[in-house]
């Protein structure tokens, strides 16, 4: 970045932690919680969507990380890809530097996409070494405020972390198939509300409370959660139902 950044003692300590923490993640629930965890504090967001494979080509994929539940809404599944590309288009005539954007319907392409679609401020960066096969790009969506140039250097300074986690998290799934969902698994409407609450951070004490369930009742509803995803613990549970797509829009409702 053309424009110096300091960090405090402190920063520096919470920078390390990031990318310390970065080397631990292995797979998808691990890249979840990561991205909402150590990196909230550098670049926080509400929806982080990665894409990989080769710009402009059908082999480039974009996925969704995000608390909210939006996995079953394809048409707007289908806006985020649009919006992805036109945001790896500004990147790329901008030379690979960190694009800034807030929404304003009369503010350009991007600007008016996420003023449309309700996403707020956002930051778009990806591996400009590599923009092939192997290209990665990260877009975080609904800032809490406005990117800055502080923003934009933590973004830079990330970015091969981000890159390498990414890739690394791939190549673990294409190792371990066995690991993803076997077909026809499905939540009844009770489980998807748990899972649910699960997401947003509730223990099983206020689940029972919202759903007017006894704490036992949720327990079994949650065992029978990880029995059916084939998971260990809660977030496992959370992150392969997010990627299964199978927490739908009326789960809270």
């Amino acid at each position: 970045m053309d424009t110096l950044v300091t960090l405090s003692p402190l920063e520096v300590e919470r920078l390390l932690i990031t990318i310390e923490s970065s080397q631990q993640v292995h797979r998808r629930h691990q890249y979840f919680l990561w991205s909402q965890g150590a990196l909230q504090g550098f670049l926080p967001h509400d929806i982080l969507v990665v894409g990989y494979g080769e710009y402009d080509t059908p082999g480039f994929r974009c996925e969704v990380l995000a608390r909210a539940n939006i996995y079953e809404d394809r048409a707007l599944l289908r806006e985020i890809d649009t919006l992805v590309q036109a945001m790896v288009d500004e990147w790329q005539m901008a030379g690979g530097l960190p694009r800034l954007f807030s929404a304003d319907e009369n503010g350009g392409n991007v600007a008016a996409k996420l003023a449309r679609l309700g996403f707020g401020h956002a930051l778009a960066h990806g591996m400009k070494e590599f923009t092939r096969v192997n290209a990665g790009f990260f877009v975080f969506l609904r800032m809490p405020q406005a990117p800055n140039r502080r923003h934009a250097y933590f973004a830079e300074v990330l970015m091969p972390y981000l890159y390498v986690t990414l890739y690394r998290m791939l190549q673990a799934e294409q190792d371990a198939p066995g690991r993803r969902l076997r077909p026809g698994i499905k939540l009844s409407c009770r489980e998807a509300e748990v899972i649910g609450l699960i997401r947003d951070g509730k223990t099983n004490q206020q689940i029972a409370d919202t759903l007017e369930l006894s704490p036992l009742t949720v327990k079994n509803h949650v065992q029978n959660i990880l029995r059916k995803l084939e998971v260990a613990n809660r977030a496992q549970a959370v992150a392969k139902a997010v990627k299964a797509r199978l927490i739908s829009d009326s789960a809270l409702t």
